[in-house]
């Protein structure tokens, strides 16, 4: 078995500080969170996935604020942009460096590929998925597999969600999540079973797809593939608009409230199901020290001029 890419314990700890980790000392964080596995894995892995999605914003800043427009995800790489750097990542990356550090941490887990529905990705809702270019996690403990993902934005999953048809979980109140094992509509063979990522606003709206996928382990080589074609095409929307979303925790770090969403021309806060517009952008000096103040990413006079002459740049 080819051997896996690991974080040393010192990356760990600048990882959990990263991530706001909470413990009575920060001299020992690693040791608290490995003796919190110990005690719950399951918990643990929840408080993992609720700080990364509310302290490292889900974005694609790489493609448009720098010289190069690509993303890498080499894990030193990944390391180095979203935990030193303290910049954000699209969803390989942001799932890619929760992976190594699961791995690290000692929990059984892998990766697999799923797709985008066209309502996740074009707001029709009319059962249709893009090609395969999203990672989810596949986390097993104490026999029983989960999904986890920390890199899909607005609607993605805010805790691990049993791979078990029909669990249903609040996301960000009142929005709730599901997993349902179904057919697609372009499956030639209607009897194979996948699950479904869902998602409903509030009790009385209806279920939404937003990703599908297996549970068969992707390997390092498929994502590469992946991660060319979603970064690199030129039908790509991730090549063409700049997003970035941070969730919200409250104040004792137990629940995820609500959003921060930078998109267009606009800032936005979402909580608790109700929208506020924290500013309108009109330039990229704008953009650039929104990204500061709401996102706590500082980018560098390169990236800043990386997006000259792109269609995302603000004009």
């Amino acid at each position: 078995m080819a051997q896996q890419p690991t974080c040393t314990d010192e990356q760990l700890e600048a990882y959990l500080k990263r991530i706001g980790y909470p413990s009575q000392s920060e001299s020992n964080l690693l040791q608290h969170l490995r003796q919190n596995i110990e005690k719950d894995a399951f918990s643990a892995l929840c408080e993992l996935q609720r700080r990364h999605l509310a302290a490292i914003p889900w974005g694609n800043s790489g493609l448009h604020y720098s010289q190069h427009h690509t993303i890498t995800l080499n894990p030193q790489t990944l390391f180095e942009k979203m935990v030193e750097r303290r910049l954000d990542g699209y969803c390989m990356e942001n799932t890619g460096l929760l992976f190594i550090v699961l791995r690290s941490l000692g929990y059984l887990v892998y990766a697999t590929g799923g797709r985008v529905s066209h309502a996740a990705a074009k707001g029709v809702d009319d059962g249709l998925y893009l090609a395969i270019g999203h990672m989810i996690l596949i986390v097993i403990i104490e026999g029983a597999k989960y999904m986890v993902d920390v890199g899909f934005g607005n609607n993605g999953a805010t805790a691990p969600l049993p791979l078990r048809e029909g669990a249903t979980a609040t996301a960000i109140a009142p929005s709730e999540m599901r997993l349902v094992r179904e057919s697609i509509a372009e499956f030639t063979d209607p009897s194979q079973k996948i699950w479904i990522y869902q998602v409903r606003y509030n009790p009385e709206s209806k279920w939404v797809s937003q990703i599908c996928f297996s549970d068969v382990e992707f390997l390092p080589q498929d994502f590469r593939v992946m991660n060319f074609s979603v970064s690199q095409s030129r039908t790509s929307w991730f090549t063409q608009v700049f997003v970035c979303v941070r969730m919200i925790l409250n104040e004792s770090g137990t629940e995820i409230i609500g959003q921060c969403v930078m998109s267009g021309k606009e800032v936005k806060q979402r909580l608790r199901g109700e929208t506020e517009i924290l500013q309108t952008l009109e330039t990229e000096d704008d953009r650039v020290k929104a990204l500061a103040e709401y996102f706590d990413m500082h980018l560098r006079e390169g990236e800043i001029q990386g997006i000259r002459g792109l269609i995302s740049e603000l004009r």
